[in-house]
């Protein structure tokens, strides 16, 4: 185990060396237009399909999240490896986009019989490329949560002899009232988007994610 997580803190490293230089993170581990687990006032574009793979908190996640239509995300996670899995649904609806106010949205994830509901807030606060997230709701969200997502560098970078391409790298710290958590991450082009994680400041994790737009 202690191998283990050596490993992935030497990819961490070798990640902020070379990524530490879009867009905050799309697809959270819940399956959610979000940060790392808490979602923002942001949601899939209308027509769009992203799925993605999480190794997190000791468990392994497939989600979905469809951009059913304008301003409404629906989502699907399945969940395995860790006590409470499978299989997971959530709604989100943004009731109003970002701009001199900021974005809200309302949404809620389904557990069975169990349903936690939660209005959460999004804005850029001081520099571009850095915005806040607050929310709070019932159940999973009854602690409130807060995030901060801060674009390192707007677009691609490839060196001069093209050997070399650094991809749009977004910082996530977020509370989700269980835990910090804490990222990068990872957007290589438009379909393709990767992140690392730690959660609780001790269990690493990464992600990887695929979008298209139809």
């Amino acid at each position: 185990m202690h191998r283990y997580h050596s490993k992935l803190a030497a990819l961490l490293v070798i990640v902020l060396m070379i990524g530490l230089s879009g867009s905050a993170a799309a697809h959270n581990v819940f399956g959610s237009t979000g940060l790392i687990n808490i979602p923002t006032a942001s949601v899939a574009p209308s027509g769009s399909f992203s799925a993605a793979y999480h190794l997190f908190g000791g468990g392994s996640h497939l989600s979905m999240i469809l951009g059913a239509f304008p301003n409404v995300e629906v989502g699907l996670v399945s969940r395995f490896g860790e006590p409470g899995a499978g299989f997971f649904g959530s709604v989100k609806v943004q009731l109003l986009q970002e701009g001199d106010y900021p974005g809200v949205a309302v949404g809620l994830t389904t557990n069975g019989d169990t349903a936690s509901y939660y209005i959460v807030g999004s804005m850029q606060i001081g520099a571009p490329g850095i915005r806040g997230h607050i929310g709070f709701g019932s159940g999973q969200f009854s602690r409130g949560f807060a995030g901060i997502s801060s674009v390192l560098n707007p677009v691609t970078v490839i060196s001069s002899d093209r050997k070399f391409s650094m991809p749009v790298t977004t910082v996530i710290v977020e509370t989700d009232g269980w835990r910090i958590n804490t990222g990068l991450s990872l957007k290589f082009n438009q379909e393709l988007s990767a992140k690392v994680m730690v959660s609780g400041f001790k269990d690493f994790g990464f992600g990887v994610s695929y979008s298209h737009r139809f």
